[in-house]
């Protein structure tokens, strides 16, 4: 009987490795310009032809190879950049395995002309399926020039499954940008189909930053840490209410990462200031010691592992924190587009507020704004609990209560010509739902007329399977098919586009079946997700029962987290 298991044929072998490395036209101008800036490389020119698929060509002006060496960088594992184990957990260059020219060279036409300054002449290889075929001495100067031409030309089967022109130039110009974002003291021409597309000088990140992205620099804003081995910089974008996609790049040394972790602690930095996480955007690079990050750990090294992930991520997340925080105070130059106390017809006939206004600068009226934000956090416990019974009365049986939106986060009213009350919106909606839920039986669904799909993976479809009796209570149905679950009617005080945030959210939570904290846990969860996000215009009415909602609630003062909901600012500070 023939034996079923056999040793796969070397050529077969190889394009397997080289699948691994090269999967698309972009991979191959990667592994080019990476290859160019460990050769020191100062120009830098690319020439693309049909989105790559007929002609990728980069020439660099670098240190060059010599004849041998030429011969040898074709060649796998071939590099010289390891010499002994240890290296491999000291990267510091952008290539390392020695595989991206051997990979190229199997399923491509390649050239390779190249020149250092040791030798007169260089030389030109004529590559096809990792052999070369050709070679000869050409005069030229020193550098490199690697002209990658059909690929996959042998590999029809690989060849049908690249997308279109459009896609395919997309992918090139990503990996284009994610090298020039990090390496900007090298002059890049860029040309597609004989047309020039990028021209990039030496230049700052921010400059870069808006000559790419054409991001104005008031809607970023810089990072800076550094603490023991670690140093993070770049820019983080402050909301604007745009619904564009953000663009979100992380560098680690210097080359750019997928690493889900970190994302997650960037990302989630912005809660409560965004509906939609994709309109982030973020530039930063982190600079931590070689021997603290693993490389090997991705074929073409777009995942990393690092030994102080969690407190880098915890770092960066506070950071940001701070950073969007100190936007919303109030300045000088913004006073007068807020109109906080100037034209706000509602208030102006108010007596305490009208009095600020009369008895006070522009400038000193500055400085009190900026002092409430700056104390936001320090209100008085003892003020909360003496006013708590006197603010349920007066909205109980106010029936006009006049109040005013600052900066798309507070509520402010004024109690009883005493005091003026300010309201963190997020925090206030948050308290509401989380109550509502805990104290409300028998609630009422909205049915939807088509499911809401939400897409799972096992371990999420596992967790979501332990609480799904509690969520029915809540007053979602909802079935759970696969990997996907479909929800056919949820609670009527949560809107319906809210909803597949809200499930997303839960299933990020790992809920293990019988859990005493389960119900707790996802009603923080529910009221978190659903409640009115930091940058949401509130219109008068919506104001109004809002503050009604909040002081009906049986803990007014706190969120379950132990976050001040209000802030009380006596008549005394003006």
């Amino acid at each position: 009987m023939k034996n079923i298991i056999q040793f796969l044929p070397e050529k077969v072998i190889q394009q397997i490795a080289a699948g691994e490395v090269i999967q698309r036209p972009s991979s191959v101008l990667r592994e080019l310009l990476e290859n160019a800036i460990d050769a020191n490389a100062k120009i830098i020119n690319i020439f693309i032809k049909d989105s790559g698929k007929t002609l990728i060509q980069l020439i660099d002006d670098g240190i060059g190879m010599s004849i041998d060496d030429a011969k040898m960088s074709i060649q796998r594992h071939a590099t010289s950049k390891i010499e002994k184990t240890d290296d491999i957990f000291r990267i510091k260059t952008k290539g390392f395995r020695g595989e991206a020219l051997a990979s190229i060279a199997l399923i491509s036409q390649l050239e390779v002309q190249t020149k250092n300054k040791e030798n007169v002449i260089g030389i030109h290889l004529f590559v096809e399926e990792g052999k070369i075929k050709k070679q000869i001495p050409i005069n030229m100067l020193k550098g490199t020039r690697v002209s990658v031409k059909n690929i996959f030309y042998k590999l029809p089967a690989r060849r049908q499954f690249l997308k279109s022109h459009r896609i395919e130039f997309q992918h090139i110009i990503y990996e284009f940008y994610k090298i020039v974002l990090a390496h900007r003291n090298i002059t890049y021409r860029f040309y597609h189909n004989d047309k020039i597309i990028f021209y990039f000088k030496k230049a700052s990140l921010i400059e870069r930053i808006e000559e790419i992205f054409k991001n104005k620099r008031k809607n970023l804003a810089s990072i800076f840490i550094k603490k023991n081995r670690i140093l993070v910089e770049g820019f983080v974008s402050v909301p604007d209410g745009s619904m564009k996609k953000g663009d979100q790049f992380l560098w680690i040394n210097q080359r750019c990462v997928t690493h889900l972790l970190l994302h997650k602690k960037i990302i989630h930095a912005y809660d409560g200031f965004l509906k939609d996480f994709k309109t982030a955007s973020y530039f930063i690079f982190i600079f931590v010691d070689s021997s603290l990050i693993n490389w090997n750990i991705h074929p073409t090294k777009k995942e990393v592992k690092l030994e102080e992930e969690e407190v880098i991520g915890v770092m960066i997340q506070q950071e940001i924190k701070n950073i969007l925080f100190n936007q919303y105070k109030v300045k000088n130059k913004d006073l007068k587009n807020y109109d906080l106390f100037l034209s706000c017809k509602s208030l102006k006939k108010d007596y305490l507020l009208n009095d600020f206004n009369n008895k006070f600068s522009e400038t000193e009226q500055v400085t009190l704004l900026e002092n409430w934000f700056h104390n936001i956090n320090k209100s008085d416990s003892d003020i909360f609990k003496n006013l708590t019974n006197e603010l349920y009365d007066y909205v109980s049986h106010k029936t006009e209560i006049k109040t005013l939106q600052i900066n798309r986060r507070y509520i402010i009213f004024v109690l009883n010509n005493k005091y003026t009350i300010l309201v963190d919106q997020h925090r206030a909606h948050q308290n509401i739902l989380f109550e509502f839920f805990l104290r409300k039986k028998n609630l009422i669904s909205q049915q939807f007329i088509f499911p809401i799909k939400v897409n799972l993976l096992k371990k999420e479809s596992i967790s979501l399977n332990n609480i799904k009796n509690d969520l029915i209570n809540l007053g979602f149905h909802l079935y759970i098919c696969n990997e996907s679950v479909y929800l056919y009617s949820g609670p009527e005080n949560i809107h319906q586009n809210m909803l597949v945030e809200v499930i997303q959210n839960i299933i990020t939570y790992n809920f293990i079946k019988g859990e005493k904290n389960n119900k707790k846990k996802l009603l923080q969860v529910i009221s978190k997700s659903a409640s009115i996000k930091y940058g949401t215009k509130l219109y008068p009415e919506k104001m109004k029962c809002i503050i009604k909602d909040l002081f009906s609630c049986h803990n007014p003062n706190y969120t379950y987290s132990g976050d001040p909901i209000f802030f009380v600012l006596s008549k005394n500070l003006f």
